[in-house]
């Protein structure tokens, strides 16, 4: 029987239907995750005021959602490298979707917080999954574009959450925010259970032949696959699989510096998003002028996120992001001097939201890249969930600032420092040279029917 490259083949041909389609399912999800992870924010002044509570209050609630995420993300990328991409994803989808319906007939933050919690889990392990599923069925040389493009749905479905509660909770309640925003994600997942196909790579690690098989004849109907061996690149030297093989000796330096590099960025956006109109307001900016800045700059994050995507594809993507991450240091630290004038400072904003948060938003398609199959999703999921822990981190620290009583140019100046931590990280992952080499498999060629 003949033999053919998986990865060789869909690195040769364009995008089929079955493909565009799991980029669209991939799509959804992370506009679902984007839509669910912001909800509470939107629902927090409501919350302040119907159950007569300040604002400290709500930090459990916050921080619950961040810790279960981090959680989520640890424990689902082992799992779906063991079980399974799509179940994995489908099982997370319900969970995020279910406890955010729940998260409605909360009558106290402690409910609301478990709740969230829950949520968290099903959010922090949905999307370093689909990345990785989405990313298996990119050919090499538009993997990163495409990832990217299906993340830049993330600050799409925060925006659309700001829409809908603009509607939905002045008429009838925070409670049919989270019920409205719960119920998008379970209906997704029903579509899912039918329409989102399992990864090949991850079946045929499997030795599951006949539905990799299936799923490629799917993709091009004119060749005659059952008579043909799928196999992947060999993985020379390494015989680990998940956790085990991504901290291995010879992914050990670059992973550890994936893992700083997510910490340090994510510290960073979560501290500007959540805290950036507290301290434009401290430095004396009016509401509207500050509500409008808070919003570009994430909003910066959809164009950063397709551009650099495109040039990760065209450019060594290692390379090209700690670039991104250098030049997202120099915005940080210049940002506050320009804060005297409106419309400059928020070009800046906008070029610091376009660098920071489309690099963040890459390191998912990197990490992909990076990783061979057998690890693949727990090397994704990992990095994500370390670097949730530097979202918590960022969320605590911001108290620290504040004490500090630091100006406007001095906190975008010190949070400059680990914006360039991330630069260097992924310098010294380019410096590293201990990864073992991934050798292809030789493919007869293909007989058409």
């Amino acid at each position: 029987m003949q033999q053919l490259n998986v990865q060789q083949y869909l690195d040769g041909r364009p995008l089929s239907g079955k493909q565009w389609l799991v980029f669209v399912l991939g799509v959804l999800i992370i506009l679902a995750d984007g839509l669910d992870s912001g909800a509470i924010g939107f629902i927090a002044p409501s919350l302040l005021q119907d159950w007569g509570i300040d604002k400290p209050a709500l930090k459990p609630v916050l921080s619950g959602s961040l810790v279960g995420m981090a959680i989520g993300a640890l424990v689902a990328g082992p799992l779906a490298d063991r079980f399974g991409r799509k179940w994995v994803v489908i099982a997370s989808t319900v969970l995020f979707g279910l406890f955010t319906v729940i998260s409605g007939f909360a009558t106290n933050t402690t409910e609301l917080a478990i709740y969230r919690f829950i949520t968290g889990l099903g959010l922090g392990a949905a999307m370093p999954n689909i990345a990785t599923l989405v990313a298996e069925y990119m050919p090499a040389h538009r993997r990163a574009t495409m990832v990217n493009l299906m993340f830049c749905a993330f600050p799409l479905g925060i925006t659309l959450g700001g829409l809908l509660a603009a509607k939905i909770i002045p008429a009838a309640g925070w409670e049919h925010m989270l019920m409205y925003c719960g119920v998008f994600p379970l209906v997704l997942a029903a579509v899912l259970l039918f329409a989102l196909p399992e990864s090949i790579q991850f079946l045929l690690t499997r030795g599951r032949q006949a539905s990799a098989q299936k799923i490629v004849s799917s993709i091009d109907s004119s060749i005659d696959f059952s008579k043909t061996e799928l196999v992947l690149p060999e993985l020379k030297g390494n015989n680990n699989a998940g956790v085990a093989l991504i901290i291995s000796k010879p992914y050990f330096l670059s992973t550890a510096m994936l893992w700083l590099c997510c910490f340090m960025s994510l510290l960073v956006f979560y501290l500007l998003t959540s805290w950036m109109p507290v301290l434009l307001k401290q430095a004396g900016f009016t509401t509207e002028q500050y509500s409008l800045i808070a919003a570009i700059f994430p909003f910066g994050g959809v164009f950063g996120t397709a551009v650099i995507g495109w040039a990760m594809d065209k450019f060594q993507a290692n390379k090209a992001l700690m670039v991104v991450y250098f030049i997202s240091a120099i915005l940080m630290v210049i940002t506050g001097w320009f804060a005297s004038d409106i419309i400059l400072f928020g070009v800046i904003i906008f070029l610091a939201g376009a660098g920071l948060v489309g690099a963040q938003s890459s390191l998912p398609a990197l990490t992909a890249l990076f990783y061979p199959v057998q690890g693949r999703a727990a090397g994704v999921s990992w990095m994500h969930g370390i670097g949730r822990m530097g979202a918590i981190f960022g969320a605590f620290f911001e108290a620290q600032i504040f004490a500090w009583n630091l100006s406007l140019s001095q906190v975008f100046m010190f949070l400059g420092v680990p914006v360039l931590i991330s630069a260097l990280a992924l310098w010294v992952k380019s410096r590293d040279t201990s990864v073992v080499n991934q050798e292809p498999v030789v493919s007869n060629e293909l007989q058409k029917n």
